[in-house]
């Protein structure tokens, strides 16, 4: 492949038909499928016509890699995200699905159940992020909510002064927008045009490179309305900073990691690839890379349940991670870092039911606290929040899998109720 650029909100547009010569280079090259040549043109033909796919639409974790592989731009992903929509709209979607759902509080999920089951001061930090009063500064620093289950990830002097504003209420819609759900995007859009004019910010700080990518080039295609002047990532932030000299390095840490790419990491480019990699250098980490990385990168195994056909099948979530595990597991490494709090709960998550010896995982966040002599989150709690994540799945999820009822999601209201505890 070659060097990949930073892509626009072109690049999340209708597939274009025209531009496509059915040359199935881009489910050849799909690190998930793998398909031959010859069974990719037959996918793509039958993507195209509507028809039954053999393997594309059961298997797609919609990690967008297609999207850079075909040499025409004709935006394949997009072509799988509109099956699957029609195919939701027919047929609605597996009751299991329920869980997963981030339309809080319409459906309690697998994030509202963990956040049931927080330590005291981590729910009242969380609580402090729901304010609606006016912010203390022109930045709103968003944390997403796969943060908003680790909260202790940001309770560090990396962020000190910022202004930390979310809650479950106020996803950005990534996880709607990887499965197909598009009318329902749209409704995600109002709620965040109102938010974001009640607090009115300038400029958008994302602690995740999901949620970056979705309020740049992708919720625009949806009617997001809200100007900010700049929107980073937290990894450039932090760049920023070692440039400036403002993180010093107590403890160099003699440690060999490879790297869990974010699904979105790619869509800024090779630079962006780039940072990870230059901070942990940084702080002494030595990085071995395994095959599935950078624009190749394989998602960390939650889209194993973004197909309709899946509905986040538990199976098939924890299949999709095994297989990373395993990669990460024979390069002989002392952890894997991760740079999406939702990458560091599905590998945990993952863990309790990994039969292999198990592997330390750790988010970029933490590897830098310790190497500026702070001591982050322990391991104990992360694996205890891991836990929930997973006990939720079985006590929810679980004993509806093989379920043959479907449902459909309800309308998002413009304005999320008040709750005396809200997330």
């Amino acid at each position: 492949m070659n060097k990949i650029k930073p892509v626009n909100i072109e690049f999340f547009s209708s597939f274009n038909q025209e531009a496509c010569t059915q040359c199935g280079i881009c489910f050849n090259k799909c690190p998930i499928m793998e398909l031959s040549v010859e069974d990719s043109v037959e996918e793509i033909k039958r993507l195209i016509n509507g028809e039954k796919t053999k393997r594309v639409l059961k298997e797609c974790q919609s990690c967008f890699s297609c999207n850079f592989y075909c040499p025409e731009n004709a935006h394949p992903a997009s072509l799988i995200l509109q099956r699957w929509n029609e195919t939701y709209k027919k047929k609605g979607l597996k009751v299991r699905g329920k869980h997963y759902m981030t339309l809080y509080p319409h459906y309690p999920n697998f994030r509202s159940y963990v956040m049931d089951h927080l330590p005291k001061n981590t729910e009242e930090l969380v609580k402090s992020w729901a304010s609606l009063t006016p912010l203390e500064g022109d930045t709103l620093t968003y944390p997403g909510c796969n943060i908003i289950t680790y909260a202790e990830l940001t309770q560090t002097s990396l962020f000190e002064g910022l202004d930390i504003r979310g809650r479950l209420e106020y996803c950005c819609g990534e996880t709607l927008f990887r499965t197909g759900y598009k009318d329902e995007l749209f409704q995600i859009t109002k709620r965040l045009d109102n938010w974001f004019n009640t607090l009115k910010p300038k400029n958008l700080m994302v602690l995740c490179t999901a949620g970056t990518n979705i309020f740049k080039n992708v919720l625009p295609h949806y009617g997001l309305t809200y100007k900010f002047d700049s929107i980073k990532s937290y990894i450039e932030y932090i760049w920023e900073k070692i440039q400036n000299e403002e993180i010093k390095v107590e403890n160099k840490l003699d440690l060999t990691v490879s790297i869990q790419d974010s699904c979105y990491a790619k869509m800024f480019g090779e630079e962006y690839l780039d940072l990870p990699r230059k901070i942990l250098e940084y702080i002494g980490i030595k990085v071995v890379e395994i095959d599935a990385c950078r624009e190749d990168m394989r998602c960390c195994g939650i889209g194993g349940g973004f197909s309709v056909d899946s509905a986040y099948h538990p199976i098939k979530l924890m299949k999709s991670s095994f297989r990373n595990l395993k990669d990460f597991k024979n390069k002989k490494i002392d952890a894997v870092c991760v740079y999406c709090a939702g990458c560091l709960a599905t590998y945990l998550t993952s863990m309790n039911l990994y039969m292999r010896k198990k592997v330390k995982v750790y988010h970029l966040i933490e590897l830098i606290q310790m190497a500026i002599g702070e001591e982050p989150m322990s391991y104990k709690e992360k694996k205890k929040r891991a836990k929930h994540f997973f006990w939720g799945i079985m006590k929810k999820q679980m004993p509806k899998v093989i379920s043959p009822k479907k449902f459909k999601l309800e309308n998002i209201t413009e304005n999320p109720p008040e709750y005396d505890i809200a997330y």
